[in-house]
């Protein structure tokens, strides 16, 4: 786990999506008049298929994450097609990892403009963007990948918190911190109290942090919770009965994970015998529940020890 290199999809990073021959067109559900949400796949964690929404507006249609591909995307517009005939103004981006952006190019053709925050740096492209797209090639294959380009880079960056007002509808777009990547943005709509939440929550509470940092991460999650939404459309899996409990959970989480780590640099455990303690990774399942498990504890651990040492936590 130590030397783990983050520089192949195959053995990296945020989705394994299901065979494009078998993905079925999202459904649109209706969250509040005219916000609806275009959801993935459910009980698989980050492994599954991303969600996704869209607003209606007077004006134009604001499209939230244009999920992994163009053929994905254009499954995303069939859906927006069947609530309206608006044409898509805007694309808001909740960050930069490649499940969530690379059908972006199939909306700005049609000429949406993009809001994204502008640190577009993601550990999958260490090592350089044509790496990456032939390694998203190779997992979600060249039929799904044709007409790819990258088209993530902002029109109206937002590097705090940003307005959009369009067609009456009001869109508040705030980067809480680098909690799940640096580049993490959510979309909340305050009169109909939904929030996209985008990774930083995950159905089953364990968000990854190899992108982003603990803290941050906590920090954004009290900015959630403040919120108090109605409605809470998380990055992947089913929309929660109760978006506080879901909250509740990942702050959990992730506080435990901290204390273990802490734990385990006051009793002079190295990060091996820290990792020890927890299931094995799965070696072909990079996102699975139990490595995900470990490669927040790898970056928890390197936090905690740099606070140990009395530097900043960000290793």
């Amino acid at each position: 786990m130590l030397g783990l290199r983050l520089s192949a999809l195959a053995t990296l990073f945020l989705t394994i999506p299901l065979p494009e021959n078998v993905v079925q067109p999202p459904a649109p559900r209706r969250l509040a008049p005219g916000v609806f949400a275009a959801l993935g796949d459910t009980g698989r964690g980050s492994e599954g298929r991303p969600n996704a929404g869209f607003v209606v507006t007077d004006s134009g249609v604001v499209v939230i994450d244009a999920l992994a591909s163009p053929r994905q995307a254009e499954e995303l517009l069939r859906a927006v097609r069947r609530v309206t005939p608006q044409p898509v103004k805007w694309v808001v981006l909740t960050h930069h990892h490649p499940d969530h952006h690379f059908g972006t190019i199939v909306f700005r053709r049609l000429g949406a403009r993009v809001i994204a925050h502008p640190d577009r740096r993601v550990l999958a492209s260490e090592g350089g963007e044509d790496a990456l797209t032939a390694d998203w090639v190779r997992l979600m294959g060249l039929d799904a990948m044709r007409g790819f380009e990258f088209a993530d880079q902002p029109d109206r960056p937002v590097t705090s918190t940003d307005t959009l007002r369009l067609g009456g509808r009001t869109l508040v777009i705030i980067h809480p911190g680098a909690a799940h990547s640096a580049g993490d943005l959510l979309v909340w709509l305050p009169r109909e109290r939904v929030l996209f939440a985008g990774d930083l929550l995950i159905e089953d509470g364990v968000t990854m942090m190899v992108d982003g940092g603990s803290a941050a991460l906590l920090h954004a999650l009290t900015a959630i919770d403040r919120l108090n939404p109605r409605t809470t459309v998380p990055g992947h899996g089913a929309i929660p009965a109760h978006p506080r409990l879901l909250v509740a959970r990942t702050q959990r989480y992730v506080l435990e994970l901290r204390s273990s780590m802490r734990s385990a640099l006051e009793r002079g455990a190295p990060m091996g015998r820290a990792m020890a303690a927890l299931p094995p990774a799965d070696e072909t399942r990079p996102v699975s529940l139990n490595s995900r498990h470990r490669r927040n504890a790898v970056r928890v651990y390197l936090e905690e020890e740099r606070l140990y040492m009395g530097l900043d936590s960000t290793p």
